[in-house]
């Protein structure tokens, strides 16, 4: 069983007993009465008897949490039921109890725990609500046990701790033209290497082709070697890259602006993956989807931006040689970032597939010129993306609004 950490003090009775009876020893020696000595050691000796005698009890307490639900939207509330046990042989005092929370939870709940004996349970219940996304620590329980006299108070930490996530917070944005492009299923050729299979098309033969693809009575027809060529259902791909450096352009990064970067990106996988389309986020030097069907669900997205962080790397390589490995053979690109070196930018800017779509939403930073987002979403643009400068201060609705305009520049 974990340790508890527990401290014994005197409370302002406490003490005031150990002035009082100092006091009265010091007068009865320098008066000569015994009584009065006695009567001195023995109000300054109680507190002091009482302390030693609190710290030879242990008061064995255990807590579970139960959180429903577990993961929320920001400033929705969450319901959180506190089972505390006594395993211990002996009953436990009346006690007050404290849950440690966050502060961006609220305040703190307090309790009065009844005596409970031994192996009996105890169940509390308090709500918890949060403006801040993150992933928030319920507990540990703190505990407050006065003596009889109320002479002495012990402070205790029950180990165990529960969790809620707070997903963030996301922003109603509208299907610009350039989304409702992927709104239905396109195909794209694909050969299957199986006789017998009803082809769509032919075309002329190419070097590398397999000859197991040839369709004789074309050929036979046209006099040159022709293949078939089948067509497939297409899945619609796209995706975010988000830029979570702490530092751009060696200037520090505000939080706000990290938190901007989190909500819009969020906002925008709320918006394309429940219209079926495959999504994929690229954060810290990694890809987030299921590799096998190469699909991001929408709570699992939620969840991992929840739990963002800034990242110590003065660079976005990793991030963005991840994301045009997840975005090779198109997809519709959105990145989400600070203004770029010119040489990550270039890199950025082929991360785009041709004949893809690719949107860049550029966050001016109060520590940085306008000119260097305006830099880097030229670079972008004259590589064929739609891009959006950001100014300090802008919504993300009102950002992804001029995606529209933007997006003209992408065809």
């Amino acid at each position: 069983m974990p340790r508890r950490r527990t401290t014994d003090a005197l409370t302002l009775r406490g003490r005031a007993f150990v002035a009082v009876g100092v006091a009265l020893v010091v007068c009865g020696i320098l008066l000569g009465f015994r009584d009065i000595t006695r009567a001195g050691v023995l109000v300054a000796g109680l507190p002091v008897l009482v302390l030693v005698l609190s710290r030879t009890q242990h008061v064995a307490m255990t807590t579970r949490r139960d959180v429903a639900p577990a993961v929320v939207p920001v400033d929705e509330p969450g319901d959180v039921q506190l089972f505390i046990t006594n395993p211990g042989t002996r009953a436990t005092p009346i006690m007050m109890a404290e849950e440690q929370l966050d502060y961006a939870l609220g305040d703190r709940p307090r309790f009065v725990i009844p005596r409970m004996g031994a192996g009996v349970s105890h169940q509390l219940h308090y709500r918890v609500r949060c403006s801040v996304r993150g992933r928030h620590q319920l507990g540990p329980l703190g505990l407050r046990i006065k003596d009889p006299f109320e002479l002495t108070i012990r402070h205790a930490i029950v180990p165990g701790v529960g969790e809620l996530i707070v997903l963030p917070k996301v922003v109603p944005l509208l299907a610009t033209r350039i989304i409702g492009g992927l709104g239905s299923e396109g195909s794209v050729p694909h050969m299957i290497a199986l006789h017998g299979e009803d082809d769509v098309s032919v075309r002329e033969y190419r070097d590398g082709d397999d000859l197991r693809r040839i369709h004789w009575p074309a050929t036979a027809r046209t006099g040159d070697l022709m293949v078939r060529q089948e067509e497939r259902p297409a899945t619609r791909r796209a995706v975010l890259l988000l830029d979570n450096r702490a530092q751009c352009e060696g200037e520090p990064r505000p939080a706000a602006s990290f938190e901007w970067a989190v909500t819009a990106a969020a906002s925008i996988l709320a918006l394309v993956i429940p219209s079926g389309v495959a999504a994929r986020l690229a954060l810290d030097g990694r890809v987030l989807g299921d590799a096998t069907r190469d699909a991001l669900r929408l709570d699992d997205a939620l969840i991992e931006l929840a739990v963002a962080d800034t990242s110590d790397s003065p660079t976005l390589v990793p991030s963005i040689e991840a994301a045009a490995e997840a975005a090779a053979g198109g997809a519709l690109c959105v990145a989400v970032v600070c203004p770029l070196p010119d040489h990550e930018a270039d890199l950025l800017s082929r991360v785009r597939a041709p004949g893809s779509a690719g949107i860049a939403l550029v966050q001016e930073l109060p520590g940085l010129s306008a000119e260097a987002a305006g830099a880097t979403a030229a670079r972008l643009r004259d590589r064929g993306w739609g891009t959006v400068v950001v100014p300090v201060g802008m919504g993300v609705a009102e950002a992804w609004s001029s995606v529209e305009t933007a997006a003209a520049g992408v065809r």
